[in-house]
């Protein structure tokens, strides 16, 4: 069966690998941090199963509005962000991120077509760090997160201890 939200996945033996196989192969040495926002609600909750098997800690938001506010509670190491949705599209997300978290990598995802794919191509011009065209395997994205955070140290976590 051919799924529609990673068409390109390779078959091993005629069988898809399964996203624990997926996961494991990519498994980072530490979690990160990702904020996940994307208007698709199928793949949303999908890549977010991919990106926590893999071992980060991911919270998704359905638009660049909920994923501001987020960022602003919950500081992520990496935010992945559709292109066009609703409310505040990814490249108001982008400019958000820019101004208030500067050291917070960035994946463009979208899966515009026609005229509309030459502003994915203009997302690193703008900061992203990365750009990625949907329809798009799960692999695909854990290598260019690897590319895009190599040997990233986690942030320093700091707790209050009452006295």
């Amino acid at each position: 069966m051919e799924d529609a939200n990673f068409p390109n996945v390779a078959t091993v033996g005629g069988e898809r690998p399964s996203l624990d196989d997926i996961a494991a192969e990519n498994k980072g040495t530490w979690q990160m941090r990702i904020s996940l926002v994307d208007d698709d609600d199928d793949l949303r909750v999908a890549l977010k199963e991919i990106l926590q098997r893999a071992g980060h800690d991911v919270r998704a938001s359905s638009n660049g509005v909920k994923a501001a506010d987020l960022l602003r509670e919950w500081p992520a190491d990496l935010v992945v962000c559709d292109m066009l949705m609703p409310d505040s599209e990814g490249f108001e997300m982008l400019r958000t991120v820019r101004r208030e978290a500067p050291g917070v990598k960035f994946i463009m995802i979208s899966g515009a077509g026609g005229e509309l794919s030459q502003f994915l191509d203009q997302a690193p011009l703008l900061g992203a760090d990365a750009i990625l065209q949907k329809p798009f395997a799960p692999d695909e994205l854990l290598h260019l997160i690897d590319a895009v955070c190599p040997n990233t140290e986690p942030r320093e976590v700091r707790v209050a201890v009452a006295s």
